[in-house]
């Protein structure tokens, strides 16, 4: 014979969702993703900037003298 609090959990039906939780699911996700747009695309400058400092700091140490340099070890 089954315990009483199982038999009544057994017994119970399951209460309909309303429909508004997916749609507030479904905006978060798309905010998130916009967010995700944005950060990505500011990573994409970052990473351009990076390049361009990098481009000049060889362009800079391509045409120094290395003899200018002095040794400070």
């Amino acid at each position: 014979m089954p315990k009483p609090a199982v038999a009544g959990r057994a017994s119970r039906t399951l209460k309909p969702r309303p429909a508004v939780l997916p749609n507030v699911v479904e905006g978060q996700i798309e905010e998130i993703c916009r967010d995700l747009a944005v950060e990505a695309k500011h990573m994409r400058q970052l990473q351009e900037q990076a390049d361009e400092l990098r481009r000049a700091f060889r362009q800079w140490a391509g045409h120094s003298d290395a003899r200018s340099y002095v040794d400070l070890g």
